[in-house]
């Protein structure tokens, strides 16, 4: 029997809502923040996520998702992870293509070990690192090649870094994907953070 196109697309959306109904506590306590709306109709590509209830107490997970970069690592940040600092200046020296978007709403120190190992605060530009500065950022994000952090805010409009969506299928990185491109094609570049 041949399934139908209408069949076909519920039963994608099913598996996507599936995720949303396993970890309702976790959205009913978050919301999509500056996500584009039109985005949200693509639930589907959280089929096969997992959420992480600890992001940063081992940072194992975004570590990872950092490590295993290939070809390219895009984060979108509310405040500079210091604890990757090492693994992002790595990977920059290893020649792959890293880009940082911040909002204007974003909390940076004047000085961590991110600000520090990527100079942040220097004109400076290396060929392999991009930062722009877009007018607000809601939601975090931490993708590469290998996979991907999603860090939505909570219904505070705080971005909560200590849980988030994991994923490394191609729906799930090509959605993140699409949210970067969507956040950083409205930034501008910036040579110093203040």
């Amino acid at each position: 029997m041949q399934n139908s196109v209408l069949g076909d697309l519920i039963g994608k959306k099913t598996k996507g809502l599936e995720f949303l109904i396993e970890n309702e506590q976790y959205f009913s306590n978050h919301n999509f923040g500056d996500i584009p709306e039109y985005m949200l109709s693509q639930i589907e590509c959280f089929e096969n996520c997992s959420l992480l209830n600890a992001v940063w107490s081992t940072h194992t997970s975004c570590k990872n998702i950092i490590d295993d970069a290939e070809d390219f690592i895009f984060c979108i940040f509310t405040q500079p992870p210091f604890l990757l600092a090492d693994a992002f200046s790595s990977k920059i020296e290893s020649g792959i293509n890293l880009k940082i978007l911040f909002g204007k709403n974003s909390d940076i120190p004047d000085c961590n070990d991110l600000v520090d190992k990527l100079q942040l605060d220097k004109p400076k530009l290396d060929t392999g690192f991009e930062k722009r500065m877009c007018s607000y950022v809601a939601a975090n994000v931490i993708l590469s090649d290998s996979g991907a952090c999603l860090m939505l805010p909570d219904n505070k409009d705080m971005t909560d870094i200590i849980m988030g969506i994991k994923g490394n299928d191609k729906p799930f990185l090509d959605w993140c994907n699409s949210f970067f491109e969507y956040k950083w094609n409205a930034g501008e570049q910036f040579a110093r953070l203040r």
